[in-house]
């Protein structure tokens, strides 16, 4: 080639060329590849419901106590703790929220939303779940007026679940992955075996196994709990208003998110007593169940009376469960939901009988008692009456749904 330079001129060129074409197309298709898919990393609110919760952020050493009652943020690589005294909320940048029960542990592996406005990577959120159990709220965020795709997972030591919009409890118990779809739809991965389980359908994976079901979930006894319907024909309406008629009190069926949900509220002047709520007629046996809870969601954004009132009797929001027990006799289950403390000489319950929650303002909290028919003991009941949800004290604005009573044989 030496001894002919012309050739060798033109391979320059050709080779100069090419580089010139290689650069003017890759480096566009470069650069946008990097806009579709860039992603960045979002912070997590962390919220301490009851107890106090351990939060040991990545290259930490020593954990840090969060508070009952107390928000932080939390990064990725953030491991959370809880004890058997201590539960906690995490809320994302969508306002999907993921509930961890007492004695569980989760570790925040990705929280991230694409870096440009015109990223195609969908908003991805991913979880380890190394014990105990978790209630998993995914919500799809609204972007250009459109709900931007959402990557939902929680990982387990033996499989991985992925969730669209919806409801679902995961557990580690015993070493084997339990799944439950109360409303969506949710994919089981263990074992390069894959199930799909839809609204009311449960899955299990023991270790190194493929999963197992579809199973059915436990039997819901309450009709229309999500409050899709109208209430007429399954729920009636009542109320009671101070005889001075100072106060107004509203309950409505909304739209909260992916979710609809009845608004009890009241308005007018406060310091004054009024009450409104609905019932539901059951008239069931439940003698040859093993298992027997209730089941809500509830939020609460205001109260003037703080806890319980002074007797513990009115809440923003409760929940009353009326039933016979083995001997015929009338027997009451009751729970109430408030953000508020009251002073500390007024009554609070904390009895199988008549407890209750304290949550945090604005923030969903999903509900699930023990098995009734385990904490009740002798009095558990036989024969179910009714339940009623409802409002009770002064100036109150709460909402409530997902309500059910889950029967197991």
């Amino acid at each position: 080639m030496r001894d002919n330079p012309e050739r060798l001129a033109w391979t320059v060129l050709l080779l100069s060329f090419a580089t010139f074409c290689a650069l003017v197309i890759g480096i566009p298709l470069g650069v946008r590849s990097y806009i579709l898919n860039a992603m960045d990393a979002e912070t997590t609110s962390l919220t301490s419901v009851h107890g106090t919760v351990l939060a040991l952020p990545r290259n930490a050493n020593v954990p840090m106590p969060v508070v009952d009652g107390t928000t932080v943020k939390a990064e990725e690589g953030t491991l959370i703790t809880t004890d058997a005294t201590s539960q906690a909320i995490l809320t994302f940048f969508n306002d999907s929220i993921l509930t961890l029960y007492g004695d569980t542990t989760v570790l925040i592996q990705a929280c991230r939303t694409p870096r440009f406005e015109d990223g195609q990577q969908p908003d991805l959120i991913r979880l380890e779940l190394r014990s105990g159990r978790v209630r998993a709220a995914p919500m799809q965020r609204a972007d250009k007026g459109a709900l931007r795709a959402l990557r939902f997972e929680i990982v387990t030591p033996d499989a991985v679940v992925a969730m669209g919009e919806g409801s679902y409890s995961v557990a580690v118990v015993d070493g084997e992955t339990q799944v439950t779809t109360r409303v969506g739809l949710a994919q089981l991965t263990a074992a390069d075996n894959t199930l799909v389980l839809t609204t009311g359908e449960r899955g299990t994976v023991r270790p190194g196994e493929a999963p197992s079901g579809p199973l059915p979930a436990e039997q819901n006894l309450v009709r229309n709990g999500d409050f899709s319907q109208p209430l007429e024909g399954s729920w009636e309406v009542y109320q009671v208003l101070p005889p001075s008629g100072v106060v107004t009190t509203t309950l409505a069926t909304v739209a909260t998110g992916i979710q609809t949900a009845l608004q009890l509220q009241s308005q007018g002047e406060d310091n004054a007593h009024s009450e409104v709520g609905i019932i539901q007629r059951l008239n069931r046996s439940v003698l040859d169940y093993a298992s027997l809870r209730v089941q809500l969601d509830v939020r609460v954004n205001q109260q003037s009376l703080p806890g319980g009132g002074t007797l513990g009797s009115e809440f923003p929001l409760m929940v009353h469960l009326a039933y016979d027990d083995g001997e015929g006799n009338d027997r009451d289950w009751y729970h109430g939901f408030y953000y508020a403390p009251g002073p500390s000489e007024w009554i609070l319950y904390d009895t199988p009988f008549n407890s209750s929650t304290r949550t945090v303002r604005y923030v969903w909290y999903p509900f699930e008692s023990l098995n009734l028919l385990d904490s009740l003991g002798a009095a558990k009941p036989v024969y179910l009456k009714f339940i009623r949800i409802y409002s009770s004290g002064w100036l109150y604005d709460a909402y409530v749904t997902n309500v059910a009573l889950l029967v197991q044989d």
